[in-house]
């Protein structure tokens, strides 16, 4: 077993009875951070087989105490400007190479619709190390965090019916 840490996503402030209930559900291994004007989240420090799975198991958990987790907290997802910053190129660069103004082509598209465009973090660390030699400093960690959070807000986007569906997570 491996320790695995992560922040889930929570429907709503936490009362001090549902405390009590995430405790008694298996969440132990939690801590609640919530206040006024912040998302209320559950950071998780859980010994399991793989990251997937103590992600599941919390979830499980959290909903058994009558929550519904509405994401995993990730850094996933990146504007123009924070690529820039991380790549050590300037935004205008980076904007070109995303319009296809420059570059190899291919740059991966944008995670939103119109307007404020973000991208996923993996997605353009990986382009980066594939045409221009840049280290990926993501990990697999930072994969499965991403795809949780995807997950998760698609689950709770079906109202837990997933059907059809989850053949596409497989």
């Amino acid at each position: 077993m491996s320790h695995h840490e992560f922040t889930l996503v929570l429907d709503h402030t936490p009362t001090d009875k549902e405390l009590d209930s995430l405790y008694e559900a298996g969440l132990d291994d939690s801590t609640p951070e919530f206040g006024p004007r912040t998302t209320p989240v559950l950071h998780v420090h859980r010994d399991a087989d793989s990251l997937a799975s103590a992600i599941i198991s919390a979830v499980g958990q959290t909903e058994a105490a009558g929550f519904a987790v509405v994401g995993v907290r990730t850094e996933n997802l990146v504007t123009l400007k924070t690529i820039a910053a991380r790549t050590a190129r300037t935004y205008e660069a980076v904007r070109r190479l995303a319009n296809g103004d420059r570059g190899p082509g291919g740059f991966p598209t944008p995670m939103s619709g119109d307007g404020y465009s973000l991208y996923s973090w993996t997605e353009v660390a990986r382009w980066f190390a594939e045409h221009y030699g840049i280290p990926d400093t993501t990990t697999y960690y930072d994969r499965i965090i991403a795809a949780a959070d995807h997950l998760v807000r698609a689950r709770r986007l079906m109202g837990g019916e997933a059907g059809e569906l989850s053949a596409l997570a497989s």
